[in-house]
């Protein structure tokens, strides 16, 4: 849950910056991502003593000036990140190209997966809606270096696999074999305690039927389910979006939540 999340990184947050002003720099970005998320400002710049700024263009403008090429990619990426899950697709490809052409980029790290998973699902999405070939490939490679990281940690991937092929096989316009993977995403989340990554199956399910059938109600169902995912991951933020978005009201969102093991962050 997001909220634990968020609670526990405060508390080392100031024991961090007094002795280790780069790492409290890294956690202070992802608190400001986890914020975006949970539609709340925990004003975790307070650490620095106004030594820094009070946002993430101070650390930027700091790294970029020490060339410190780790923290500027990282910034940028936790940019595209709450860019994705905010919908804003364009700003998330912006600050995408814009990690991708720092020297740091070449280094494999954990966030990697994230940028691939991310990245595969806007490429498929381009695609739809301007028959892009580049976005289309970039949502094969994204299918190629997954199902790679798949064979090592099902459990982790499984559900991000299933996904970028049912996004693929909707790029293709095969309905039956894209709702198929949509469901079996949908399961293997569950199964593996990943919430956030059962609601974005959810909306991008309910996306791609809403532009394939003439019947609304089962892009609206996935919708709501959706959010009543985000809701459950404490992503408040993110399930507001979705509510505005597709004029969602309480008597749509679910009362009822499936029980999971847990809710993992990204």
């Amino acid at each position: 849950n997001l909220t634990l999340l968020s609670q526990s990184v405060t508390l080392d947050l100031k024991m961090m910056a007094k002795y280790n002003r780069h790492c409290a720099k890294l956690v202070v970005l992802d608190m400001l991502m986890i914020d975006e998320l949970r539609g709340v400002d925990s004003k975790p710049f307070y650490i620095f003593k106004d030594s820094i700024g009070n946002d993430d263009k101070d650390i930027m403008n700091n790294a970029q000036m020490n060339h410190d090429y780790y923290l500027l990619g990282y910034s940028y990426q936790r940019r595209f990140i709450s860019a994705f899950w905010a919908g804003d697709y364009d700003s998330a490809e912006i600050y995408c190209r814009s990690m991708l052409s720092l020297p740091s980029a070449k280094a494999p790290t954990l966030q990697s997966i994230y940028t691939t998973f991310y990245r595969g699902l806007i490429g498929f999405l381009r695609h739809r809606e301007c028959q892009s070939e580049e976005q289309y490939g970039i949502g094969l490679d994204s299918i190629v270096k997954i199902e790679f990281w798949w064979q090592f940690s099902p459990t982790n991937f499984e559900s991000k696999l299933f996904l970028l092929k049912a996004e693929n096989e909707a790029s293709l316009l095969n309905v039956d074999k894209a709702r198929s993977l949509y469901e079996a995403s949908i399961k293997s989340a569950s199964d593996n305690g990943r919430i956030h990554e059962k609601g974005l199956a959810y909306e991008f399910m309910g996306n791609f039927l809403s532009s394939v059938s003439n019947d609304p109600s089962g892009a609206r169902e996935c919708m709501k389910l959706a959010h009543s995912c985000y809701l459950q991951w404490g992503a408040f933020g993110k399930a507001a979006i979705l509510s505005m978005k597709h004029e969602l009201n309480e008597a749509d969102v679910p009362n009822t939540y499936p029980s999971l093991k847990h809710g993992r962050h990204e």
